[in-house]
């Protein structure tokens, strides 16, 4: 799509090369192929997520949280901190890099928003930091994930 118009299917409009919505009238804009790099991520039930966590006693969440990093990761197109790091690091240092990880999520998600044109919520990455300060890392991963999901190509 380098150096193509782009136009919204929905209202016409001229979009940005690259956009993953029209930010004219909300369409997703589709892309027909992948590269490695340009991988999309698709969207996962929170409650879900939330419910396999504690019935797996923090198993399935530490899988979340790898996945959450690689997904921030796709969407954001940089390479911060790869899923495998972030969920070694927050084990090794008993979840205090998980804390520092959550704030930068924030940062790197309002980011993007403001690169897509979109408001941006100022507070993110405190909120983030807070949560997970307070032990309700789980209530800031799904947060995260909630953002993501509107991301996500099969959402």
């Amino acid at each position: 799509y380098k150096g193509i118009i782009m136009y919204c299917t929905r209202c016409g409009q001229q979009i940005e090369e690259g956009a993953r919505y029209c930010p004219y009238c909300g369409e997703k804009i589709y892309k027909e192929e992948y590269t490695y790099d340009q991988a999309p991520i698709y969207s996962r039930s929170i409650p879900i997520a939330i419910i396999l966590s504690i019935v797996t006693f923090g198993i399935y969440g530490l899988y979340w949280l790898y996945c959450l990093a690689s997904d921030v990761n796709t969407l954001t197109g940089e390479e911060d901190s790869s899923g495998f790091k972030v969920l070694i690091l927050s084990i090794i240092t008993l979840g205090l890099y998980e804390l520092y990880w959550l704030y930068k999520v924030g940062e790197r998600l309002s980011d993007f928003q403001t690169y897509q044109g979109e408001m941006v919520d100022s507070y993110r990455a405190l909120v983030y930091l807070i949560l997970g300060i307070f032990g309700l890392n789980i209530v800031a991963r799904a947060l995260i994930q909630n953002d993501l999901n509107k991301y996500a190509y099969d959402s």
